[in-house]
């Protein structure tokens, strides 16, 4: 069984350093890029910058807000109680503002993550970005529950 009970914060994140997000373009799947440029006293939360990035072909290269920097909050926080899931046990998180990361490989996710609701969401969330879900076997499972 494979443990990632990492608990990564965003001043755990280079300041004003741009990253490669766990997401990207939905339609030429080039990684957006975030730079974290403050953190609150806590550490949990704070503000980023958010650049997209469009390979050449894109259809979304042509759109002018695709090409201005947007700002977003970004930040999270931690149950108590470990889950495991598919073998890997995780510590959920509890609150997440609009960008959060992706609990496995820890990138930033810019869009919508894969939520796995723990309790219905009472126990907190597993938030992966589709890439891990994908390697993890997440989303083969939730195939095979969605055709019983």
């Amino acid at each position: 069984m494979e443990t990632t009970i990492v608990k990564k914060l965003l001043k755990d994140y280079p300041l004003n350093q741009w990253l490669e997000a766990a997401d990207g373009c939905q339609y030429c799947k080039k990684a957006y890029q975030v730079r974290v440029t403050w953190v609150d006293e806590s550490g949990n939360y704070g503000d980023l910058e958010i650049k997209e990035q469009h390979e050449k072909s894109c259809i979304e290269q042509f759109e002018p807000e695709s090409h201005s920097p947007r700002w977003d909050t970004a930040g999270w926080e931690f149950t108590e109680k470990e889950v495991t899931i598919l073998e890997h046990t995780f510590r959920p998180i509890k609150l997440r503002m609009n960008v959060g990361p992706c609990v496995h490989c820890w990138k930033l996710v810019v869009g919508i993550p894969l939520i796995l609701f723990i309790d219905e969401g009472k126990g907190g969330e597993i938030d992966l970005c589709f890439s891990c879900a994908e390697k993890l076997g997440v989303l083969d499972q939730l195939k095979k529950k969605g055709d019983r």
